[in-house]
């Protein structure tokens, strides 16, 4: 007989969905934002700082829910994991442009 793994897939948690989702939002403004403001040379318009912002509010609203995720009992444990690690991704780079503009 083969074993039930953690990993198998029974029911997927929405809160995890919905980090997930958001993850992905957070992380094309992301990408936006850093390829406007290298296409400006530093110096684009205030959109490229509002999708920065956007970008990261969508990043702590998606830790927000991976956390509600990880406390609720459905399933998808592995949902659970990539909504943390592509959550934290944006909110790190954000971080670290923030401390990297400060110096």
């Amino acid at each position: 007989m083969i074993k039930d793994s953690a990993y198998s897939v029974k029911s997927v948690s929405t809160d995890a969905v919905i980090a997930c989702i958001l993850a992905g939002i957070s992380l094309c403004c992301m990408l936006g934002a850093l390829l406007i403001s290298y296409l400006y040379d530093g110096k684009g318009p205030a959109a490229v700082g509002l999708l920065g912002i956007g970008s990261l509010i969508l990043a702590v609203l998606g830790i927000i829910f991976t956390v509600y995720a990880w406390k609720s009992e459905d399933g998808g444990l592995l949902m659970k994991r990539i909504a943390g690690v592509l959550n934290t991704i944006p909110l790190l780079v954000a971080v670290i442009f923030y401390i990297w503009g400060w110096m």
